[in-house]
């Protein structure tokens, strides 16, 4: 497997009878793959073969060579899903969330987030995340946000947030419903438009009379 590899499929061979299974840099490339021919023919050959495996954490069927490379890769995310609690971690997509970088392997993913400096500005995105959410370019934007020091990282989040508030005002203040965990807007002071600006959802449960 080339190292700088980081979106599998472990359904099909590169080539008939291979041990060696399709591999990607890029998510585009994955993502053709898995809608052409050859992936969707193989996938119907896995789920007539009666010795296909089905994975118990992504629900897919592999066939017998399959599912081993597929469960050498992501054995240690399966022993650390049962400890927490991450709906966005599954296999083969070793990313602690939408916001942050795709890794290779699930090791170089915690390497990465054990580096001090990591763990400070994930805090801070954790409470900035809305104001990251709504760029017009979002990969073009984390990309530099990426490739920053920690300094200028933090530079990037406080200008950002000063243009979104230009426009849109301050963060709403509103209670959160116990619930649905959307936000209560019982005086439609905030229209939908302006919730959605802030990545926040508006209540819709309805009280007994």
């Amino acid at each position: 497997m080339n190292k700088t590899h980081k979106y599998f499929c472990d359904l099909c061979p590169k080539k008939k009878n291979s041990d060696i299974f399709c591999s990607f840099d890029k998510a585009r490339d994955y993502e053709n793959h898995i809608e052409s021919s050859k992936h969707l023919n193989y996938c119907k050959l896995i789920e007539e073969d009666s010795e296909s495996v089905l994975c118990k954490i992504c629900k897919k069927k592999f066939s017998k060579k399959g599912y081993e490379i597929h469960k050498e890769r992501n054995e240690r995310l399966w022993n650390v899903l049962q400890l927490i609690n991450n709906d966005y971690l599954t296999c083969n997509r070793f990313q602690w969330s939408k916001y942050d970088r795709h890794f290779n392997s699930f090791q170089a993913m915690i390497d990465h987030r054990s580096n001090p400096a990591v763990k400070s500005i994930a805090e801070l995105k954790k409470y900035k995340i809305s104001t990251l959410h709504h760029a017009t370019n979002k990969h073009s934007y984390l990309k530099k946000f990426d490739d920053k020091n920690m300094d200028e990282k933090l530079n990037m989040i406080e200008e950002e947030e000063e243009l979104y508030e230009d426009k849109w005002g301050e963060r709403p203040q509103l209670l959160m419903c116990v619930l649905c965990e959307k936000y209560e807007n019982e005086e439609k002071k905030y229209t939908k438009k302006h919730l959605n600006k802030w990545n926040m959802e508006e209540c819709d449960c309805k009280e007994d009379d």
